[in-house]
């Protein structure tokens, strides 16, 4: 009896029906009576596949695969043998939908658009020859057969199940041909289909909104909606048919529904081929799979995690010994006990976290069983430090608690808490009689430093009050002195665009003398002792802390160093240590090289004894202290290499091929399963989880784990999973799987223009775009060497492009490196041979020209009277674009704010802030126009567009314009997710999760009612694909005619008139006595 799988993405035609399962498409033999015979692997790759798609003969299969660096069109004979790659787009969103009536294929794909989440249809000649864009505008999803055209629009990216019992936006607007179906249907749709025949046609598709996903059918005037199925617990996905049954999966399985006159669906039972390779268990690399360091006393060894098992590695030679591997046990922050000899960790062995505590291996020595504390008392653990005589640790807790834990015997008090957000940061002095940490309080960001002894935490001294942000405690190794970083630094930076003015340079550690009599190491005493720095002679103490409470916070003193941007301070033999990170722009354009956006942080070293600044090292990605800090453990990029201080020199690189790890994917997914179940129960925004029962949901879902046979396949499940919250900011991120390197295949070349194979099979420039100067992601290949539309593309390094597939095969893996091309020029017929570098991604470059072209349209519309301004997210690029022109549109008397497909962010507030601004004064000088004050406020009216796809921030942004009465709002209603995320949780299969923190409830008696719900227009204006196909800008016309209507009736500002008359400052006659 074979295992059943976790199966998905079904199809069927005839006698065959294809699924995807293990990463890889299969086929079997369907019979009439619902019998499937034994499947086969249609491909072989192991690699993410979704949508396989059987052609109306059943000869050949589609479907989408991840096996280059983008998900590609490939196809394949239904009965096995080579599968052939069609397209070479280079977008992440291309799906494989299905195939049209003629034979050609049918596939959404966002290529040559500016956007990802607006798809487009594609009909693909299976050939390979070029495809042609459907008129449809952007569609979620697509289907036809000879009679009809059955389009979804304006539908989530995500699936159903991903966020069930979704509301708002865009849950999908269903479409015959030119007719809007359901207009008022209140679920979230997909997988439309024609059903039916001439002579009973239906539209069939899949809807929730009964409350769980099942399939439905409406006529083709959207009448008669009738439910075919009736699961309740978990979701029809995925539906797909062949025009008479249809097929969809259903929590791992297949259902197959002979006709929607057939009462029921039955289950499909699918033998797989195959020993289900993968659940079987494999080595991985592990430099890239290293989580965390923790050095020894002695800079000898380390204990190090590689994706959740412990092992302890001798730096220099030796071999690697394991000290915490139980499959389906995760084990993280290893800690040293000081010089105890002994080692903590933490581990979920018992479905919870827990501390465990074991010997330091020992030369020739027999290892002790770990031994295990506090298991059930401390929720989710995110920082574990322990005091130098390892008789107590620290343990920062997901839920704003500072523990400490006695080594002895478990005991665990609860030392500090906060009600805004998890403390930081814990560090023991070197006496281990006290504890300092970082305290958040009011606000989002303000944190203050907290010192308490170790026997006595009730009773806490606060050091810096709490006024700024302030975080990284550390005790210099002789007791006298805590040092911190702090973000206190107020010396404003110029705005060089916009006059603004910003801190991006108010960071720097700091130091405070514990004791009354301590002098500063950075003072100049009277009897002659160095300005800066100690006496070497007085910096070596036995680490005995003496605290004066009284006047400890006016001791404070910055370290003699650049304000700049810190982190990750550590003691160390005679000084202290410190990240240092470069002050770089948030689109990575800061540095020389363009391709180089990594801004990695440098390890420093600060000798208080001499008071010099050293750098150890550079572009790190994590380090650790030996306990005598004298060396310091670095991590980058996959190498551990091991450096003494203070210079950092005689690096030695640690081998780290001597950790063998085996994964055994089951029990590793089992475990990260409930650990992601764990992480949602603490940090759901809700502690009550809005009347979820959790623990059933969790419980339901588990069995579930055993099937899932892939990486992808796990995420699925996840999402299903974490979907039940019905909830936005719910996102799984699947791992690699980690068995060698990664997916095969480049990334293409991209050259910023279209180009097309004309009738007698030679390649033609159809047009090359400009680019966009303020934008180095937004540059044009082909700009500046003559080329004009017309000229024919002869040769990529020298190779003739393929007739059918053109040049876009040539240019895989050409991205950021330098390739000649060879053109014909359509008015001599000369050749030219360049030299240029492709692009890696083309949006950028698409997105300005979607831009400009619209910024005209506007200008045309209004007669030059208003301005257009587009933000593409609330994040740096979309600050950045926005403020790209803000000044030149703001010129405009009215201003069109378009906010359509805004992914979200965090920066609405600064976008509302400016359009907030109200002209109140004009300021006047000679030889120069007035220029209003306050400077960047709009003239006149502002009209906001939105869509469906206007989101998160862009949700929040809408609601706020509204709520300010800044304008109105055309289009249609926001996606509505406004529960927001804080950062992401990796697994320990390296799984992502996002977990909905973040709760935005609205003043104006909005409340809670944004999410799941969005923001509803002023103006509802809906673009139906008839008007795509007509090229009507429905929406853009629409708030321009406002605008103007506005305009009409509050005029804009205006400076007074040039001949106004100016004040008299001629002297006045004297007055007679």
């Amino acid at each position: 009896m074979t295992e059943p799988g976790y199966l998905r993405y079904p199809h069927l035609r005839g006698g065959l029906l294809t699924f995807t399962a293990e990463d890889d498409v299969w086929a079997a033999p369907l019979a009439g009576d619902g019998t499937v015979g034994r499947a086969w692997r249609v491909s072989c790759d192991r690699t993410r596949v979704s949508h396989p798609r059987l052609s109306p003969d059943g000869t050949t299969i589609a479907w989408t695969s991840w096996l280059t660096v983008s998900p590609e069109v490939w196809t394949a004979p239904s009965d096995g043998g080579r599968a052939t790659r069609l397209t070479y787009w280079g977008s992440q969103d291309t799906r494989v939908r299905g195939w049209l009536p003629d034979g050609e294929l049918l596939a959404l794909t966002s290529y040559h658009e500016p956007f990802a989440h607006y798809t487009w249809a594609w009909a693909l000649p299976p050939d390979g020859s070029p495809g042609r864009r459907m008129p449809w505008g952007p569609v979620s999803d697509a289907q036809m057969d000879a009679r009809h055209t059955v389009l979804l629009t304006s539908a989530a990216p995500h699936e159903p199940a991903a966020w069930k019992r979704y509301r708002g936006g865009a849950t999908g607007r269903l479409w015959l041909d030119t007719t809007q179906l359901l207009p008022d249907h209140p679920g979230h749709l997909s997988s439309p289909m024609p059903v039916g025949g001439p002579d009973h046609p239906r539209i069939a598709f899949l809807s929730d909104h009964e409350g769980v996903g099942n399939l439905y059918s409406c006529r083709p005037d959207g009448t008669g909606l009738r439910r075919h199925t009736d699961h309740a617990s978990y979701y029809a996905r995925e539906a797909a048919g062949d025009g008479t049954r249809i097929v969809y999966q259903h929590a791992g399985d297949l259902w197959l529904l002979d006709s929607l006159d057939h009462p029921h669906p039955r289950r499909l039972d699918v033998p797989l081929g195959g020993s289900r390779s993968g659940r079987r268990p494999y080595q991985v690399p592990t430099a890239s799979q290293v989580k965390d360091l923790a050095c020894d006393s002695t800079g000898r060894a380390s204990a190090v995690t590689v994706r959740g098992s412990l092992y302890w590695l001798a730096h220099r030679d030796g071999p690697a010994r394991v000290l915490a591997d139980t499959p389906g046990v995760r084990t993280r922050l290893p800690v040293l006990l000081g010089h105890s000899g002994q080692l903590a960790w933490v581990t979920d062995a018992e479905g919870a976290d827990a501390i465990e505590l074991a010997p330091v291996p020992s030369r020739g020595g027999p290892d002790a069983p770990p031994r295990r504390i506090a298991a059930g008392q401390l929720g989710r653990v995110l920082e574990l430090t322990a005091a130098p005589d390892g008789q107590t640790l620290a343990v920062v807790t997901s839920d704003g608690r500072l523990l400490l834990v006695a080594t002895a015997d478990g005991t665990v008090t609860e030392a500090a808490s906060s009600g805004y957000g998890p403390v930081g940061s814990a560090a023991f002095s070197p006496d281990s009689q006290w504890l300092a940490w970082s305290q958040p309080v009011a606000g989002r960001s303000l944190r203050s430093i907290q010192l308490a002894r170790v026997a006595d935490p009730a009773h806490t001294i606060d050091v810096t009050g709490g006024r700024f942000e302030d975080e990284h405690p550390v005790f210099t190794r002789d007791g006298r002195f805590l040092v911190f970083l702090s973000w206190r630094g107020f010396d404003p930076v110029h705005d060089v665009h916009t006059g603004d003015m910003s801190f991006p340079l108010g960071c720097r550690p700091y130091l405070v003398p514990l004791a009354a009599d301590t002098p500063s190491p950075f003072a100049a005493p009277a009897e002659g002792r160095p300005p800066v720095g100690l006496d070497p002679d007085q910096t070596g103490g036995d680490g005995t802390v003496t605290v004066d409470p009284l006047g400890l916070s006016t001791r404070l003193v910055p370290f003699p160093v650049i304000a700049s941007k810190y982190s990750a301070t550590a003691a160390a033999r005679g000084g202290l240590l410190w990240l240092r990170w470069p002050i770089a722009g948030a689109l990575g354009q800061t540095f020389a090289n363009p391709a180089d956006t990594s801004g990695r942080p440098s390890l420093e070293y600060f000798d208080l004894a001499h008071g010099t600044r050293t750098m150890v090292a550079e572009q790190l990605d994590g380090y650790s202290v030996s306990g005598d800090g004298r060396s310091v453990l670095a991590f980058s990029a996959g190498t551990l290499r091991l450096l003494q201080l203070p210079s950092g020199s005689q690096p030695l690189t640690v081998d780290l091929r001597r950790i063998t790890h085996t994964v055994h994917p089951a029990q590793e997914w089992r475990q990260a399963y409930h650990e992601a179940a764990r992480i949602v129960r603490d940090q759901f925004w809700d502690a009550g989880m809005c009347g979820l029962d959790w623990p059933e949901l969790v419980e339901q879902y588990a069995p579930l784990v055993d099937r899932v046979a892939s990486p992808d396949d796990f995420a699925d499940l996840l999402r299903e999973l974490l979907g039940e919250l019905g909830t936005s900011h719910a996102y799984v991120s699947p791992s690699r799987r980690g068995e060698g390197p990664a997916p095969t295949g480049q990334p293409l070349g991209l050259l910023g223009a279209n180009i097309h194979r004309a009738p007698d099979g030679r390649w033609l420039v159809d047009r090359i775009l400009p680019g966009e100067s303020s934008d180095p992601r937004a540059r044009a290949p082909l700009a500046g060497y003559g080329l004009r539309d017309g000229d024919e593309f002869v040769a990529v390094s020298g190779r003739p492009p393929d007739p059918l597939l053109g040049p876009a095969p040539l240019l895989v893996g050409t991205g950021g490196t330098t390739v000649e091309l060879t053109f014909r020029t359509a008015a001599e017929g000369t050749l030219r041979r360049i030299a240029v570098t492709p692009l890696t991604d083309e949006r950028p470059i698409r997105y300005q020209d979607w831009v400009t072209r619209r910024r005209a349209l506007v200008r045309e519309l209004s007669d030059g009277r208003c301005g257009y301004l587009h933000i593409p997210d609330l994040g740096g690029s979309g600050w950045a674009q926005f403020n790209r022109d803000l000044r030149r549109e703001l010129d405009h008397p009215a201003l069109v704010l378009d906010v359509r497909g805004n992914a979200g962010g965090n920066v609405s507030e600064l976008v509302l802030e400016k359009l907030s601004r109200r002209v109140l004064a004009w300021d006047h000088s000679r030889g120069r126009h007035p220029v209003r004050y306050p400077k960047d406020a709009p003239r006149g009216p502002v009209v906001a567009l939105a869509d469906h796809a206007t989101s998160s921030d862009g949700d929040v942004i809408i609601t706020a314009i509204r709520l300010l009465g800044l304008g109105p709002v055309v289009g249609s209603r926001t996606w509505g997710g406004v529960v927001g995320m804080t950062g992401r949780h990796t697994l320990g299969d390296g799984t992502q999760i996002s977990v909905p923190k973040n709760a935005a409830w609205f003043t104006g008696g909005i409340g809670w009612s944004v999410e799941n719900h969005g923001v509803a227009p002023d103006v509802r204006v809906v673009r139906g694909p008839h008007e795509w196909a007509a090229s009507l800008h429905t929406e853009l016309e629409a708030a321009v005619r406002l605008a103007l209507e506005l305009l009409a009736e509050h005029p804009a500002a205006t400076p007074p008139p040039s001949d106004a008359p100016r004040p008299d400052l001629r002297r006045p006659p004297l007055p007679p006595r």
